[in-house]
């Protein structure tokens, strides 16, 4: 039969170890563990973190710096050229477009071979009729 190679606490020991706040810990742990929570009760609270000016110079010359690159590139970016002004269109080339444009509008309503049909049709042959 195999021992138990521990040795078995007294009650006194097995008392003293149910009663310390703090389990699986040595004294003196205890003890730095207490002293070092008295001292964080007696130290001051620490200062609010507050928007003075001087806190933020990196942000404001960042922010400055971004403003200026963006002023240098917009101000010195080249111009676009000036597109020459087109003729006027004569009034016959005026209502071609127009026509175009309305009879545009119906070009989904035929279907392939009526597009096919209609595009081989000759102009002559419509006006003997």
């Amino acid at each position: 039969m195999k021992t138990n190679s521990f040795n078995i606490p007294d009650d006194g020991e097995l008392d003293r170890l149910l009663a310390r706040r703090y389990r699986d810990t040595s004294p003196e742990f205890e003890a730095r563990w207490v002293a070092l929570k008295r001292d964080l009760r007696q130290r001051p609270p620490a200062r609010a973190w507050s928007l003075a000016p001087w806190r933020l110079a990196g942000w404001w010359g960042a922010l400055g710096a971004a403003a200026a690159v963006a002023f240098v590139l917009h101000f010195t970016s080249p111009v676009a050229p000036q597109l020459p002004v087109a003729p006027a269109l004569s009034q016959n080339l005026a209502d071609l477009l127009t026509m175009d444009t309305v009879l545009g509008r119906a070009e989904p309503l035929l279907d392939e071979d009526n597009r096919l049909a209609l595009l081989n049709l000759s102009a002559a042959a419509q006006a003997q009729n």
